[in-house]
């Protein structure tokens, strides 16, 4: 029996194989392999002191929160929790949310209704894409980065209602947002500015608490967005800033309301990761140093690595075979970095995807640069 939209959905997967876009699930059993797809930047994952420290704080109590925060709160952890990430960015509260991608939905669809426009870079992450087409608000892209194309568009709107969004870093391209000009923008224009710290929060900052911090411009910012799963290696998103605006989140953001909490022992993990950071801010130096050694050591070979400028170090393939072929080459030689290809990146500028971490020995590092040599030198 045919079945016209189940037809059109498989037509759709077939299309994509076609055209090197089809995707899987990727298993990877062999703890051999060099591992640069992880985002889990500080390898905190391998940290027996945090993983002692969760122990200890969970109580060995393993179960989960069982019913929406609004409902019932079975753990205590959630406010400890809060409490660590709001003096951690030096504000007044945080909320947690389930993932970062809850956060983002969640936030911009409370904040933001028909009456809002919301100017938003191209990069942005595709949760606050959705958040965005979530809250009915008018959402206006801006040309990556470009602040006289962001000033032209704010020059142009007549709505008082406004926002400003932005990653800190771009999690494809890996490089950092120009936060000062942002900022400024914002207060010439009366804009509410929300940046998504994901990529930064563990890494950049005097206390690694992301680039807000060493930016300097926590004044300019309003919401605060973060995430748990990334340098902290847990689970969870969070927003961070006032304690009036926790509050309009505790009643407004869906994400928030219609979703059970996280389980207690994830919560002891997370403060324990947290806390470990908190003491030791400067492996995030460490690590941006180390990125910066491994992407001028790939420039010189000649591979285009764009802008980035942190940890995350794109390579530029310019197609969806040659960014799967050379992912397969790497992975053929013990190495593990994804092919990136549309729709996450536009057409034409397909890559593969180097995410630096802490985990990474010198000897690693060296060993793929050598591997990346030799597909430059056979392709040739």
């Amino acid at each position: 029996m045919n079945i016209p939209l189940l037809d059109s959905l498989y037509e759709d997967n077939e299309k994509r194989h076609q055209s090197s876009l089809f995707r899987r699930l990727p298993v990877y059993n062999d703890e051999s392999i060099i591992d640069f797809s992880t985002n889990s930047y500080l390898a905190l994952q391998n940290n027996h002191q945090i993983a002692e420290d969760a122990l200890r704080i969970s109580g060995n109590k393993m179960y989960g929160n069982m019913a929406s925060r609004l409902i019932s709160q079975s753990s205590p952890l959630y406010e400890q929790l809060e409490n660590e990430l709001a003096d951690w960015k030096r504000c007044e509260s945080a909320l947690l949310f389930n993932s970062g991608y809850a956060a983002n939905t969640g936030i911009i669809q409370a904040i933001c209704n028909k009456k809002t426009e919301i100017f938003c870079d191209k990069l942005n992450h595709a949760s606050i894409i959705d958040g965005s087409i979530l809250s009915g608000a008018k959402l206006i892209r801006y040309r990556h980065s470009d602040m006289k194309h962001l000033h032209e568009l704010l020059s142009k709107s007549s709505s008082p209602h406004k926002l400003i969004v932005t990653d800190t870093v771009f999690s494809m391209d890996g490089d950092a947002a120009l936060l000062s000009d942002i900022c400024d923008l914002g207060r010439r224009f009366k804009c509410a500015v929300m940046v998504d710290e994901a990529h930064a929060t563990g890494i950049f900052g005097k206390n690694a608490s992301g680039l807000v911090e060493e930016s300097g411009i926590s004044d300019g910012v309003h919401i605060r967005m973060g995430t748990l799963s990334k340098a902290v290696a847990g689970l969870g998103g969070f927003f961070a800033g006032s304690s009036e605006m926790k509050n309009y989140l505790v009643n407004n953001a869906r994400s928030l309301i219609y979703s059970t909490g996280l389980p207690h022992s994830v919560l002891a993990y997370n403060i324990a990761a947290v806390r470990y950071i908190r003491k030791n801010p400067s492996i995030g130096k460490s690590l941006l140093e180390k990125s910066a050694k491994f992407r001028d050591t790939l420039t010189a070979c000649g591979w285009d690595c764009m802008e980035c400028s942190t940890q995350i170090v794109p390579v530029l393939t310019g197609s969806a075979q040659r960014a799967l072929d050379l992912s397969s080459f790497l992975k053929s030689n013990n190495v593990k970095v994804p092919a990136i290809r549309t729709p996450t990146v536009p057409k034409g500028k397909e890559r593969i995807r180097f995410s630096i971490n802490l985990g990474i020995s010198d000897e690693d590092i060296e060993h793929v640069l050598n591997i990346m040599n030799q597909y430059k030198k056979a392709a040739v």
